[in-house]
């Protein structure tokens, strides 16, 4: 528990704020919205600063050795070509010359840096299966080519072959443009998945859409607010693409969980009679007292992720921090404007019809943990 002193003081504080946010309403959500369109406009461009990698320790003896392979002027080839003769001889005189074809279109690829294949570097075992029937084509890129366009073009080249090679495209960086495609439909699918199941269960625990409306604010606040912060973040240091995952998931539950607080002491404060101005004060004292205590807690359980030299990893401190104090703040100062503003119509567009008023001791939840009180050792 923490000292009365303390406690006093906090509540002190968020008693100011509610006021605030009920006296300068208007204000402050003409403030949030002007926030929401600066944070959708510059947040997309957070896709493009953020990367796919991160997973390596940059301190490693893999790391320090891809540095000096770097430096060497080696290369990496980040996209590997595996053809396969369809004749099963890569030796024969028909894949000889389309392999050389192909080898020199390849080279000839803006960005491409240097082409290795079979056919052209002499014939080693190494770059050819046992059996004689496939061989390598290794493509390495510049350090500042877009590898995304040169698989396209690559793809394009392997297309207008003349049939007497069977062409596979791999490597790090096919990998990679395939990977982010399949995460960028991914998270689409899931998105369009679970917003409206979403909504569905917000109308079944707040009855009514307008309600049921005022989470998904909340939750649009965060993930916009946090692309903004990605994308400083991401212009400033390396951040993983993965990060956007954390964004929409941790961002839209936290608003809801929050909202959930927030909007359900507010219409208990309205029922017990008080006025608007009183219940959104009232509410923010209570449960907005839990709201801060948890996002502060889940925020800085997150940070810890900051000390692993994976920016994988830190990535994940980045966003979560960010979505987490930005779903806080909106809970404590724009959802109360926003209640102040709705006032008593707050359980209109009502999808169920409103039971009368039942005591609390015939609640599903109070009787439950009654149960659980009375036979505390068995369960």
């Amino acid at each position: 528990m923490p000292p009365a002193n303390d406690r006093a003081d906090n509540d002190e504080m968020l008693n100011r704020l509610a006021h605030v946010t009920v006296r300068y309403r208007r204000l402050i959500l003409g403030l949030t919205v002007l926030f929401m369109v600066v944070a959708a406009v510059l947040g997309t461009r957070a896709f493009g600063v953020l990367e796919d990698g991160g997973f390596e320790d940059p301190s490693s003896e893999s790391a320090r050795a891809v540095d000096v392979r770097d430096a060497l002027g080696a290369g990496d080839p980040g996209i590997v070509v595996l053809a396969t003769a369809v004749g099963g001889d890569v030796d024969g005189a028909v894949a000889v010359a389309e392999g050389e074809t192909l080898s020199t279109e390849l080279a000839g690829l803006d960005g491409v840096v240097r082409v290795a294949s079979y056919w052209t570097a002499g014939s080693p075992p190494p770059l050819r299966d046992a059996e004689g029937g496939a061989a390598l084509v290794l493509v390495q890129i510049g350090p500042d080519a877009d590898g995304d366009e040169i698989v396209a073009a690559v793809e394009d080249v392997a297309k207008r072959t003349s049939g007497a090679l069977t062409l596979g495209i791999g490597g790090g960086e096919a990998v990679g443009a395939a990977f982010g495609e399949t995460i960028e439909g991914d998270l689409a699918r899931a998105e369009a998945i679970a917003v409206p199941i979403t909504l569905i269960l917000l109308v079944l625990v707040f009855g009514g859409l307008l309600a049921a409306s005022l989470p998904l604010f909340v939750g649009v606040i965060a993930a916009l607010g946090t692309f903004l912060s990605l994308f400083v973040i991401g212009s400033l240091t390396d951040v993983s693409v993965f990060a956007i995952n954390l964004t929409t998931a941790l961002g839209l539950g936290l608003a809801i969980d929050y909202s959930l607080f927030i909007i359900s002491r507010y219409r208990e404060e309205l029922r017990a009679g008080r006025s608007v101005e009183g219940a959104v004060v009232r509410a923010v004292e209570t449960a907005g007292r839990t709201v801060a205590l948890s996002g502060f807690t889940v925020a800085v359980s997150l940070s810890a992720l900051l000390v692993f030299p994976q920016y994988f990893l830190r990535s994940f401190a980045y966003s979560g921090v960010a979505v987490v104090l930005l779903a806080m703040t909106a809970s404590l100062v724009a959802l109360p404007a926003m209640l102040a503003v709705v006032g008593t119509r707050i359980d209109s567009l009502r999808v169920f019809k409103v039971r009368g008023e039942r005591r609390e001791e015939d609640g599903f939840w109070y009787r439950t943990a009654s149960r659980v009180m009375r036979r505390p050792v068995p369960v």
